[in-house]
């Protein structure tokens, strides 16, 4: 155990800068965005009824929901957090593919695999190691950078609500805040799992290919799905990959009816029932199963071509 939180050390390490400073960049952007967007709204003119009103700043813009549906407010700012954060979770999905791709490419193209094989370490854990960390660790160092940015957003409008004269409690849900970050991931590791024989593929690309692969992970399969096409007339493999990147919510959400009319039921869907469809849609496919097997096959690929690597 102790040797594998080594690998997962050196893994962190070598990857701080898609794992730590990508988030930390990206979310320092939206935060200066957020602020001089708060600096003041100009004057806007509306009608209420018979009388026109104005909003000169936030603050006018919270007591102004304060007066509206108050059993809207704290999901609408619970879900205006996540929302002040998206800029972050967009290069998400691009520091995973990166880091698998790279994984066991990189120790060989500048030879420090002869450094690392000299290590009294199997390569079952070194191979491990390079799966764990960006499957798991990246999206949890990516989650702790997005809960601290919402905190320091509700923290700074809280601030400014005292100055401008709004509702500063509402601007605290905590609870649903807190949900969210667990629901958040929770879901994650949801997709992760159903991706993982995608996930696998290109850790056992980066494994065997001695230069530019990430060709070899887009074109092998894209060659794959045309030849299919052009001679059997399915698309057997395209909706596979389809299914395992993302397809298989629309099937365990799409037939659900959950009567979307406000932000309330945009939180209630996502920290209720949503993730239980899934759930149960993911344990009774056997795509999904299928999907582990191949993973498997995979990962044990990559570890026999880690044996013969130089």
């Amino acid at each position: 155990m102790k040797t594998f939180a080594a690998l997962v050390k050196r893994e962190v390490l070598d990857g701080k800068n898609g794992y730590i400073r990508v988030p930390l960049i990206l979310t320092g952007i939206t935060l200066v965005l957020l602020i001089l967007s708060t600096l003041g709204v100009g004057n806007i003119s509306y009608s209420n009824g018979m009388e026109q009103e104005s909003i000169h700043n936030f603050g006018d813009i919270m007591k102004l929901a304060a007066d509206g549906d108050l059993s809207e407010m704290s999901p609408a700012i619970a879900l205006l957090y996540w929302a002040t954060t998206a800029l972050t979770w967009v290069a998400f999905p691009f520091v995973i593919f990166f880091s698998l791709l790279g994984a066991l490419y990189e120790e060989r193209r500048d030879r420090s695999i002869l450094f690392w094989k000299s290590m009294p370490v199997a390569d079952w854990q070194e191979v491990s190691a390079k799966f764990f960390t960006p499957l798991i660790l990246a999206p949890a160092a990516f989650l702790a950078v997005v809960i601290a940015a919402q905190l320091f957003t509700a923290l700074y409008l809280s601030i400014l609500m005292m100055f401008q004269s709004g509702p500063v409690l509402d601007l605290w849900p905590v609870g649903l805040m807190i949900r969210s970050w667990f629901t958040f991931f929770a879901h994650y590791l949801l997709w992760m799992i159903w991706a993982l024989p995608i996930l696998a593929w290109l850790l056992f690309v980066s494994s065997f290919a001695r230069r530019m692969p990430f060709l070899w992970a887009i074109l092998v399969p894209i060659v794959l799905i045309v030849v299919e096409s052009m001679f059997l007339r399915t698309h057997v493999i395209a909706n596979w990959i389809g299914m395992h990147l993302g397809g298989w919510q629309e099937a365990a959400f799409g037939n659900g009816d959950y009567h979307i009319q406000g932000p309330g039921d945009v939180m209630n869907a996502i920290l209720g029932e949503v993730q239980m469809d899934g759930l149960t849609y993911t344990l009774a496919n056997g795509q999904f199963w299928l999907g582990l097997v191949i993973t498997a096959g995979f990962i044990l690929g990559a570890i026999a071509m880690r044996k013969r690597a130089i």
